[in-house]
C-alpha cells in the first residue's frame, strides 16, 4: 500500500517539477527580450547596476511591446505618482 502512494507522489512531484521549469523557461524569455537602452532617448542601461533598478521604468502594452524609459526621459505624471 505504501510504494502505490509513495508512486503517486513521485508522479506529482515530477509533473510539478516539469511545470517549474517550463515557467522558469518564460520568465527568462521574457528578461532577455527586455531592452538595453532608453527607447527615448537611447542611453545605455546597465542591468547589473542595481541602482538603476529602482529608477528606471518598464511600460508593458497588450500587444506585448515592452518600452524601457530612462529616469530622465520619464514623464513628470509618472514621476508624480510614486
Amino acid at each position: 500500500m505504501t510504494s502505490l502512494s509513495r508512486k503517486i507522489r513521485r508522479k506529482k512531484d515530477a509533473l510539478l517539477k516539469k511545470e517549474l521549469k517550463k515557467r522558469a523557461k518564460g520568465v527568462e524569455k521574457v528578461i532577455s527580450g527586455l531592452p538595453d537602452k532608453c527607447d527615448e532617448c537611447s542611453t545605455p542601461f546597465d542591468r547589473h547596476d542595481k541602482s538603476l533598478l529602482d529608477k528606471w521604468r518598464l511600460a508593458a502594452y497588450d500587444d506585448g511591446r515592452i518600452n524601457l524609459v530612462c529616469p530622465d526621459c520619464v514623464p513628470q505624471s509618472v514621476k508624480d505618482i510614486t
